[in-house]
């Protein structure tokens, strides 16, 4: 039996129980979500427009979502992960021969995995400890991805790209929390400084375009969440997704 198969296949399961538990839970609502009438029309319902400046409220976003867009993404997360363990059972990757000078991927990953798994308890209003948590995720995941990457598992790149969307998040709503910004600043923090944090990370990835598909795929859903029809978001959104559209475009070439 192969010990790390068996660890990440844990710590794979574990992550996916803790992210169902807490996005299907029995709540009120965390996030004081109005629907906004001013982009409705007859073809476009009204969009949700978040009335908080929670310090917690965007990086929540990506576990409890509100859109469509971001639910799908969570559920793209989730099932990556679940078939990248299979995977390694029915064909194993991750033996010194196949991984040309780098190290294991399972340690990192699992880690990656475990330390996810803790952050549904971290939303707290004080969100220093959340801000600690996913850095450490975002950096253990993206070492992995490094490893991963031209080895066929994309998951262990898109993982990677969605834990540094929630920590660039969780980092602006700690700074933003001492700065009492509203939702359309902090929304925009969020986008920008995990842009610039992505571009530098695809660069040192390597040929791995999973990192900044699911890194593009949050701003895209962040924006539809919390944007209504603000210039100011969707301006963040556009140049986020600029920036790590010209990394994928190298990574795939």
């Amino acid at each position: 039996m192969r010990v790390g198969t068996l660890v990440q296949t844990a710590a794979a399961a574990i992550f996916v129980i803790a992210g169902l538990r807490f996005a299907g839970r029995p709540h009120p609502p965390a996030l004081d979500v109005l629907a906004s009438a001013r982009l409705a029309g007859p073809l476009l319902p009204p969009p949700p427009q978040i009335q908080t400046t929670s310090a917690v409220s965007i990086p929540q976003l990506y576990l409890d979502p509100v859109s469509g867009l971001m639910w799908v993404l969570l559920a793209a997360v989730l099932i990556m992960v679940l078939l990248d363990a299979a995977g390694q059972w029915i064909d194993y990757s991750d033996d010194p021969a196949s991984r040309a000078g780098h190290g294991p991927i399972w340690p990192l990953f699992s880690a990656a995995l475990f330390s996810a798994a803790l952050w549904p308890w971290m939303f707290t209003e004080h969100s220093g400890w959340l801000t600690v948590g996913t850095a450490i995720t975002a950096a253990t995941a993206v070492v992995a991805a490094r490893r991963a990457a031209g080895r066929q598992r994309p998951a262990i790149g898109f993982f990677a790209g969605w834990a540094t969307a929630i920590f660039s998040a969780a980092l602006a709503g700690f700074a933003a929390a001492r700065l009492a910004l509203p939702v359309q600043a902090l929304a925009a923090l969020a986008i920008l400084p995990g842009a610039a944090i992505g571009m530098v990370a695809q660069l040192w990835i390597g040929p791995s375009i999973g990192y900044s598909a699911a890194l593009i795929w949050a701003f895209c859903g962040l924006a539809v969440s919390t944007m209504g029809s603000d210039p100011m978001i969707a301006l963040a959104a556009i140049l986020g997704i600029s920036g790590m559209a010209t990394v994928l475009v190298r990574a795939a070439s």
